[in-house]
């Protein structure tokens, strides 16, 4: 099997058939689709072939997507958000483009919202810097062509080349096998975001290179899938913490991991305020 491509749905089944319908008009043969339900609602009749895994509760994205990975058989996973829409050609140029870069482990597609408007999705490391300019933070809204953005998001330069990153987003990934077998699957305890960070770090310290292809095209309703903004907030600046405090400095007394969790825990409670 070539491809394997796994949606978490939760709350969506909507917007998780919309996706099963683009990734089958793409006409690609080799291809297996796995769906891994962490919702307790009834399941719709799925199309012919595609696979379900239901889960009895909420399991979170990292432990539901490794179990979507653990079932499936495809040499390149195609992690895929059930609010994306992949283009007709899209396992087409991700099969040209891995061919001829055999050295990358993970890639990310140029994503778009719905409207055209392009998604910052493709990123440098974590930095104190990032957690002031967030993908859609004001100032990353208010100077979004400024060097300082550009160089934080590549994405936003506008190339239409390849490009070595840090990090891309886990809304659509294509991950080779190679690379799970390597570094191992999603570490479950982020329930929800920096997984995917977390996942391309580890592929990077394995000498295995991350690359953003904006000539392969994704379109993403961003939180099309997302019940509860509040809880999402919370969530965000939790697995931010998480990672932090897997990766980062902790100084002497934890001093410097104190310190981000204090600014972790007042950039969410400013942004619950403000919605």
């Amino acid at each position: 099997m070539k491809f394997s491509a796994v949606i978490l749905n939760y709350a969506s089944w909507p917007l998780t058939l919309g996706c099963i319908a683009s990734l089958r008009e793409t006409g690609e043969p080799d291809l297996e689709i796995i769906i891994v339900d962490n919702d307790q609602e009834d399941a719709p009749a799925l199309p012919a072939g595609v696979r379900l895994i239901q889960n009895p509760e909420n399991l979170g994205f990292a432990r539901a997507a490794n179990q979507g990975i653990v079932a499936s058989s495809g040499e390149t996973v195609i992690l895929v958000n059930p609010d994306s829409l992949v283009e007709p050609d899209f396992f087409e140029k991700t099969e040209t483009f891995l061919a001829s870069h055999p050295s990358v482990g993970i890639f990310g597609p140029k994503i778009l919202d719905a409207d055209g408007t392009l998604q910052l999705s493709a990123r440098r490391e974590v930095t104190m810097i990032s957690g002031l300019l967030g993908r859609t933070s004001f100032l990353t809204r208010l100077f979004p062509k400024s060097s300082l953005i550009k160089h934080q998001f590549p994405a936003a330069v506008g190339s239409e080349t390849p490009t070595s990153v840090d990090w891309v987003s886990g809304a659509c990934m294509a991950v080779r096998r190679e690379t799970i077998d390597r570094i191992g699957l999603l570490d479950d305890r982020f329930f929800m975001y920096f997984e995917d960070a977390d996942l391309c770090r580890r592929a990077r310290e394995a000498s295995l290179a991350v690359y953003y292809v904006p000539d392969i095209t994704v379109v993403h309703q961003a939180g099309g899938s997302t019940r509860s903004r509040p809880r999402a907030v919370w969530r965000l600046h939790k697995s931010a913490f998480l990672y932090h405090r897997k990766h980062g400095a902790h100084g002497p007394l934890n001093l410097y991991s104190a310190l981000v969790l204090m600014g972790l825990t007042g950039r969410a409670l400013l942004k619950l305020v403000t919605r």
